[in-house]
Formats: C-alpha cells, structure tokens, sequence
C-alpha cells in the first residue's frame, strides 16, 4: 500500500513538471529566420552522361549490338587520356517497344538502353571527347555540365556565412521589435549547388576551344529558430 501510493506522488509529480514545462515552451516568443550564404569556385571538371540504345526483336542480339558500341566508346575514352575509374557505365533498361500504325499499335519489339557517364580535369578537350562519343554510336546527350570535384571546404565556408546571416536577420528583427535574442532553439540546415545553364557552355563548333567555364556558386541555406527575451536596461 505504501509503494502504490509514493508511486502515485512520483507520477504526480512528474505530470505536474511535463505540463509546466509545456506551458513555459508555449509563452515563450521565438522568432525563426532563413539565413543563406553563398562562395565562387571556378570548375575544374567536366560531366559527360550520354545514352546508347539498341532496338529489335530480339533481346539476346540488343545485348551483342550494345556490348560492341560500349566496347568502342570506352576504347575511345582510355586513348583519350580519360582514367578508367571515371567511366561510369551507368543503369541499363529494357523496354517494349510499340509503334501506331493505321492499324493501330504494332509490337516492333524491345528498346536497350544504357547510360554512360565521364569525368575529365581536362577542360579543354569536351568538345573533342564529345564529337568521339557521338561519332562512335552514342544517341544522345543526357547531361553536360561543368563541376568542381572538391567543392566540400567551399560549402563549409558557405555554411558559416548562412549561419552569420540567420543570426544578423534575427538580431534585426529583435531590435526593431524591442527585445534580444535568446537561445538557439532549433537549426536546420540545407544545401544547395547552382551549375551554368547547359546551353551557356554550348557553342558552336568554331568557338567550343576558346570557351571556359565561368564561377559557379555552391551555396548553404539554414533555418534558426531564436528565443526572445526582454531587453532590460
């Protein structure tokens, strides 16, 4: 009987200091900013993702047909100084494939379809390693973009800048509202990397070897949540 009911206190107790603590969260004031920051790098690297498809009635043939493209694509890439590991052969899918006809919908077949991606510091020569993959069967281009392969202490220093401008946004909001700024109460954080758009880095044939890319921006984003306390004097 003694243990139920000192049990019995214990729990009281503890619902009575979870409802406190709810209420004081609840009357607290917070105010919650978005703070961004933003750091130039230039790109030291170029991405190539292209597709290679086969089409027919026959998957076993599809297979042979897209193994020897393959094989002439890759052979070409290794002359072309491009590392191995940085020949990525990407997924591969299978697919029916149909035709309309005025007889309505014809089964031709079946369409395979594999994607291959490169990486190269070589920026001068794209617009030679593009011309070569188009011209050994390569269907078309998925994506071109210019990177930049080591890009994380850029976006460290970018994160600290969003963290300062979070915390400039709050404290000006404070002041202007008559009160300071508290705790940290939450932070969230999200990242962000703005690339060219593809068609910037696409020139004509004549202009491609004097192109450079220009400075991209990797960019940090945070969401700070701040409590507000009176500003006594």
């Amino acid at each position: 009987m003694r243990s139920t009911l000192l049990f019995a206190i214990l729990m009281s107790l503890t619902l009575s200091g979870n409802v406190l603590a709810n209420n004081d969260h609840e009357h607290r004031r917070l105010v919650n900013v978005t703070g961004q920051g933003a750091v130039s790098v230039v790109p030291d690297a170029f991405s190539i993702s292209v597709l290679i498809e086969e089409r027919g009635p026959l998957v076993s043939k599809l297979n042979q047909q897209m193994a020897a493209r393959l094989t002439s694509v890759v052979q070409f890439l290794l002359a072309s100084g491009i590392e191995e590991k940085h020949i990525q052969s990407m997924s591969v899918n299978l697919t029916p494939w149909y035709e309309h006809t005025p007889n309505g919908r014809e089964d031709k077949g079946f369409i395979l379809s594999r994607e291959v991606r490169v990486t190269s510091k070589a920026l001068q020569t794209y617009d030679a390693i593009l011309d070569g993959m188009l011209s050994r069967g390569v269907d078309r281009i998925q994506r071109f973009e210019f990177i930049n392969t080591d890009a994380s202490e850029a976006y460290q220093h970018a994160l600290v800048a969003a963290v300062q401008d979070a915390k400039l946004r709050a404290g000006l909001l404070a002041r202007e509202m008559g009160v300071k700024l508290g705790n940290v109460i939450t932070i969230t954080e999200s990242a962000g990397y703005s690339a060219p758009p593809v068609m910037a880095t696409m020139r004509m044939k004549d202009e491609m070897s004097s192109s450079l890319p220009g400075q991209t921006d990797i960019t940090a984003t945070v969401s700070v949540t701040f409590e507000l306390i009176e500003n006594y004097h």
